[in-house]
């Protein structure tokens, strides 16, 4: 068996999958308006192409935060193993583009868990959305 013939196969087949589009950015600092005072993260830019949004486990993890319940959902975002930089904690992927939930468009998640398994099919890039 060629392993890496079966696995191009697999990363082919992974990659038609991803029907949506995202955008991974960094914060990599602040800047602040001198007029009006209010202060806009500043991003590095990091893969910005395909992706696929899975939501593995649909039931959330609920938190109290002050007064309010948060639902944390986890949530996989897939990416071509081609697909650099790799995200790390605390990154934001933005959902630029979406073929199947035109919802998901400008939805914002954090990374939490990345992903580096060198035989895999994609880079199942953990992250969270809040929602409350």
């Amino acid at each position: 068996m060629d392993v890496a013939a079966v696995l191009a196969r697999g990363r082919a087949a992974a990659e038609e999958r991803m029907r949506d589009e995202c955008a991974f950015r960094r914060k990599t600092g602040t800047t602040t308006d001198r007029v009006t005072g209010k202060i806009t993260p500043v991003y590095a830019d990091g893969y910005a192409g395909r992706c696929r949004v899975k939501m593995p486990n649909p039931q959330g993890t609920s938190t109290e935060a002050g007064e309010a319940v948060v639902v944390m959902s986890a949530i996989e975002v897939h990416i071509p193993m081609s697909g650099t930089p790799v995200p790390q904690v605390g990154d934001e992927c933005v959902i630029t583009g979406s073929a199947g939930d035109p919802a998901l468009i400008g939805a914002v998640f954090v990374v939490d868990r990345p992903h580096r398994q060198p035989d895999s099919t994609a880079r199942r890039i953990g992250v969270k959305e809040r929602s409350s």
